[in-house]
C-alpha cells in the first residue's frame, strides 16, 4: 500500500485510515512516528504543524477552507447518483449512497431518507417500502437495512405468472377444482374448497389477459387478474347466471375464456401496501359486476362426494369472503 498525500480530494478520516493503515504494514507503530508521518503527508498548503494529536489534524483539515468545496463535490455527486433495479446491484448502490453521505457529511437523518426516496421510482416497492416505515428509521444504518430489507420483500410479490393457493381463512380449506361436473346450473366444472391441498387441483396460475404484464407485481384493486387451474387449466368464473346447487347464491366454476378479477385489501393485514405479497388477507371480486368470493360451511353433493360450496355473493364483505393467497414454492 502506498501512502496517500491529502490533497484535499479525499475525506479526511478516510485518508488519516489509509495512513495508518500504511504505517502498519510498513511496521511503523509509535503514536509519535505515525503523527510525524502523517503531518509529512498533509499539502504544505495546509499547515498542521502545531497540531499534536490525531483530532487535532482532522480538525485542521476539516476547517480548511477546500473541505467545504470537496463536501459540496461529494453532494453533487449524491445528487446525480441514481438506481436502476433492473441493472444495478442494489447492494452497491446502497454502499455508495452511505458513503456520499459519510463524505458529504450529510449527518441528518430525515434528509438521508429524502434523498433516497428521491433515488427511487415513486410506484416501486422499494419506494412504498421504505416510505411506510419512514417513523422507524432512526439512522443513516437503519435506512441501509431497510432498503436492503425491501429486495427481501419482493421475493415475497404475487406477480403476474405466479402460482398460488388459495386458502379460506374461516374454514382452513384450498380453493379447489377438478373434472367433476355440476349435474345443475351451467354443468361446468366445479370450484369447491377442498380440506387438502391437492396438488395441482389446489393450484392457480395469476394470468394477465394479453400477458403484456407477465412478472409485474399485482396492484391492489387496479391490476386485472384471472384465475387459471392448473388441474383443469380453465379460469375460474362467478357466473351471472347460474345459481349454486346448496345455497342458491351466484355459482362458481371453471371454464376455458377468461374472466376478469380484482384483488381487494384486507386493511387488517396488509396495511393497504400497494403490492400484493404471499400470506396476506384478501378479498375477490368479479371485475365487472362485483360478485365476492366466498366460502362457507354448506356442503354440496355429486355422486356420493360431498364438496364445501364456494359462491359468489353481492352482500356486504364479511369474514366468510376472506381468503389466504400464498405463492406456492414448488412451483
Amino acid at each position: 500500500m502506498e501512502p496517500v498525500e491529502y490533497d484535499e480530494t479525499i475525506h479526511p478520516v478516510v485518508w488519516l485510515n489509509k495512513i495508518k493503515s500504511c504505517c502498519f504494514k510498513n511496521q511503523i507503530t509509535k503514536k509519535e512516528d505515525i503523527m510525524e508521518f502523517c503531518k509529512s503527508m498533509v499539502h504544505p498548503s495546509i499547515d498542521v504543524s502545531k497540531a499534536s494529536t490525531f483530532d487535532e489534524i482532522l480538525n485542521i483539515l476539516k476547517t480548511d477552507a477546500l473541505f467545504t468545496l470537496f463536501k459540496y463535490s461529494v453532494e453533487e455527486k449524491l445528487q446525480k447518483l441514481k438506481f436502476d433495479p433492473k441493472n444495478e446491484d442494489h447492494v452497491q448502490f446502497i454502499s455508495i449512497f452511505r458513503k456520499y453521505c459519510y463524505e458529504a457529511e450529510i449527518n441528518d437523518v430525515e434528509r438521508q431518507k429524502k434523498l433516497l426516496l428521491k433515488k427511487l421510482s415513486n410506484d416501486s416497492l422499494e419506494y412504498y417500502f421504505i416510505n411506510d416505515n419512514l417513523e422507524k428509521i432512526k439512522s443513516l444504518n437503519d435506512l441501509v437495512v431497510y432498503f436492503n430489507q425491501s429486495f427481501l420483500e419482493q421475493r415475497k410479490l404475487i406477480r403476474f405468472g405466479s402460482c398460488i393457493t388459495l386458502k379460506h381463512v374461516a374454514t382452513g380449506k384450498y380453493l379447489t377444482s377438478c373434472n367433476v361436473r355440476y349435474k345443475t346450473g351451467s354443468l361446468r366444472k366445479i370450484v369447491f374448497a377442498s380440506q387438502t391441498l391437492s396438488n395441482p387441483n389446489s393450484l392457480w396460475i395469476v394470468s394477465d389477459y394479453d400477458q403484456k404484464n407477465e412478472s409485474n407485481p399485482i396492484i391492489y384493486g387496479k391490476s386485472k387478474v384471472y384465475f387459471l387451474n392448473k388441474g383443469v387449466n380453465e379460469n375460474i368464473v362467478i357466473s351471472k347466471t347460474y345459481k349454486s346447487p346448496s345455497t342458491g347464491n351466484w355459482e362458481v366454476s371453471c371454464i376455458l375464456s377468461r374472466h376478469m378479477h380484482l384483488i381487494e385489501s384486507d386493511s387488517t393485514n396488509n396495511d393497504d401496501s400497494t403490492y400484493i405479497k404471499s400470506k396476506e388477507i384478501i378479498n375477490i371480486r368479479d371485475g365487472d359486476v362485483k360478485f365476492i368470493l366466498r366460502s362457507n360451511e354448506f356442503p354440496f353433493t355429486i355422486d356420493n362426494e360431498t364438496y364445501q360450496e364456494v359462491v359468489g355473493h353481492e352482500g356486504r364483505v364479511d369474514g366468510n369472503d376472506k381468503w389466504c393467497i400464498e405463492l406456492f414454492e414448488n412451483e
